[in-house]
């Protein structure tokens, strides 16, 4: 399962992502903020916990960490000699910060770009400043280096990407002078790193966790309203008036068949569970903001998702991974699905896709995973191997049942899950989640954490 990542750290999510290559790829993005502070020794550390994951895009995820270990001068044993070549560390660097490197190489070209780059504070164009530190550092301009520098520190959350890629910044950065100047305590710094890498070594040795996994249902119902109601910041939520509870009145036998015979299809053993405890829920804290109220057996229905197919189509919204398969599946066309949510177009759409349905799209993949090159098969198979059902050596993917699909249109964001109960526990988990700091300042408002830091 993966619903994306909201903050940039997160142990609950971390614990309880399915795919290696999102906890890898969400690991080198926080070890690259470390690094930018000066640490890049826990960097490296998180970086080799997960450095045979997805082993092709590792540079691509993060050159920044290339320039950093190119700058220090040590290098994880895992980075072969080739690619630790000058020659090679040149083709990470952005093509457009080269050539506006070449044409601002003196004092005024320099000035020009910090103006640009700070002409709108709330749209910075971080790779001219960038490109200006750069410059900065590499003709030995100590001052105006030191001064940019701090435009970074004060608005690190819309640059520190930009920065990661400048190859001569790194020889200030590995010296913590951004951590200085930002103003981040040694002391917190120090008790945050053994907190993330002790997360990721679980992670690592203990793989995707449910931990809600052997609650009852109606355990699980309460915790989720229980969480909303204790950590729910009703203002994000545009909520006014604080409701008691979430929960609803249980659904009856006649109003669960009622559903199943309007839809005409019987429903999942779980999700009816759910209505028997609760007819509908919601609206539910997400440890961000609202998360669609889950429908009533009155409210449910079916819902032509067409569009929205042929929106994530164009897109070419990633299916678990796989699409960049050397033969193009023809999906089946999802004209029929159970919306059991309120979302819409602008917030997350929640629908339960019949067993039918699942089962074309298993015979779609199948169709094309059984003509692959056997190299490609085994690749395939080794990325699809977190999730049930499994993968069949000479068929594709088992018979399925009832999935989930989870479909944000704003993010273009598409997940499939296994089950009712599975999404549910995602959500009680969120809910679990308040993230203020001392000043009730939302920490997930930052894209980074160096400002939790200071």
């Amino acid at each position: 399962m993966s619903l994306a990542f909201k903050r940039k750290y997160d142990r609950v999510q971390i614990l309880q992502e399915k795919a290696p290559w999102l906890v890898a790829r969400t690991a080198f993005s926080i070890a690259l903020e470390f690094a930018l502070l000066g640490h890049i020794d826990i960097a490296t550390e998180i970086y080799t916990l997960f450095d045979d994951v997805a082993p092709e895009n590792k540079a691509a995820w993060c050159p920044g960490l290339y320039f950093a270990w190119e700058a220090l001068g040590q290098w994880p044993e895992s980075v072969p000699p080739q690619d630790r070549l000058p020659e090679a560390l040149s083709k990470l660097e952005t093509e457009r910060m080269v050539w506006k490197r070449k044409t601002n190489a003196n004092d005024a070209g320099i000035e020009k770009l910090v103006l640009a780059a700070m002409a709108d504070e709330e749209r910075i164009k971080a790779d001219d400043l960038t490109v200006a530190l750069d410059l900065a550092v590499s003709t030995g301009r100590k001052e105006k280096a030191d001064k940019i520098l701090r435009l970074f520190a004060e608005y690190f959350d819309q640059t520190w990407k930009s920065l990661s890629k400048s190859r001569n910044a790194w020889k200030l950065l590995k010296d913590k002078a951004l951590a200085v100047a930002i103003g981040v305590k040694e002391e917190k710094i120090s008790a945050f790193k053994a907190e993330v890498l002790a997360t990721f070594q679980e992670r690592r040795k203990n793989g995707a966790q449910r931990r809600l996994k052997d609650l009852s249902m109606v355990d699980l119902v309460k915790a989720c309203n229980e969480s909303t109601l204790k950590n729910a910041i009703w203002g994000e939520m545009d909520i006014e008036d604080p409701p008691n509870t979430v929960l609803q009145p249980g659904a009856t036998e006649e109003d669960i068949r009622a559903l199943e015979e309007r839809i005409g299809h019987n429903l999942p053993t779980d999700y009816k569970e759910f209505l028997a405890v609760s007819n509908g829920l919601g609206p539910v804290w997400n440890g961000l903001d609202a998360e669609p109220r889950f429908l009533g057996t009155g409210e449910v229905h079916l819902f032509d998702a067409t569009e929205e197919q042929k929106a994530w189509h164009e897109a070419s919204v990633e299916v678990m991974f796989i699409t960049d398969l050397s033969k193009k599946i023809q999906w089946a066309t999802l004209d029929r699905v159970i919306q059991i949510n309120s979302g819409d177009a602008s917030s997350r759409f929640v629908w339960l896709v019949e067993p039918e349905y699942s089962q074309k799209l298993v015979d779609s993949f199948n169709e094309v995973y059984s003509t692959l090159p056997e190299e490609e098969q085994l690749r395939i198979k080794k990325r699809l191997e977190v999730f049930t059902p499994p993968v069949d050596e000479a068929k594709g993917f088992a018979d399925v049942g009832w999935q989930l699909f989870v479909w944000e249109p704003n993010t273009l964001e598409r997940t499939i899950i296994w089950s009712f109960r599975e999404y549910l526990e995602f959500v009680t988990s969120n809910a679990s989640n308040r993230d203020l700091d001392e000043e009730s300042r939302l920490f997930h408002t930052q894209d980074v954490f160096a400002y939790t830091l200071r």
